[in-house]
C-alpha cells in the first residue's frame, strides 16, 4: 500500500476500472408512439382567418389609394369573424377571441377605408371640377 492513501473500502473494484454492475446507465423504458391528433386541441379556424384579415384590413385602412383593398378585406373578416363566433359557440372548447376581434377590426376598417374613400375622392373630384371651370 502507498503511505498518506486509506485502504479501498472491501467489495470495491481496483482503482481505474469501472463501476460495479448495476451503477451504469440504466435502459430506458419504452413508450410507444402516440397517435397523431391525441391532445391536439381544436382550433378556431375561421375566427383565426377573421382576426388576421381584421388586423391587416385596419393597417391597409389608413394607407391612401389603397383603401378598396382595406374594404374588402374587411368585409372578408366581417364573414369569417360571424363564422367563427357561430362555431365558437356551437363548440366551447373553440376560441372566441380571434374571431371577435375580426368582426370589430373588419367593422373599424370598413369604416376608415369608406370615410377616407369619400375624403379622398371628394376632394379629388371637388379639385377637379374646380380647375375645369375656371375661366
Amino acid at each position: 500500500m502507498s503511505e498518506g492513501f486509506p485502504p479501498p473500502p472491501p467489495g470495491a473494484p481496483p482503482p481505474g476500472y469501472g463501476p460495479p454492475p448495476g451503477y451504469g446507465p440504466q435502459p430506458q423504458p419504452y413508450y410507444a408512439p402516440q397517435p397523431y391528433g391525441v391532445g391536439v386541441p381544436p382550433s378556431n379556424g375561421a375566427g383565426t382567418a377573421g382576426g388576421v384579415l381584421g388586423i391587416i384590413a385596419i393597417i391597409l385602412s389608413l394607407i391612401p389609394f389603397i383603401d378598396f383593398v382595406a374594404v374588402i378585406l374587411g368585409v372578408l373578416a366581417i364573414i369569417f369573424g360571424f363564422v367563427g363566433i357561430g362555431r365558437a359557440n356551437r363548440d366551447p372548447r373553440l376560441g372566441k377571441g380571434m374571431a371577435v376581434t375580426g368582426l370589430v377590426c373588419g367593422i373599424i376598417a370598413v369604416a376608415i377605408s369608406v370615410i377616407f374613400l369619400f375624403l379622398v375622392y371628394g376632394t379629388l373630384i371637388g379639385l377637379h371640377s374646380v380647375v375645369t371651370t375656371s375661366p
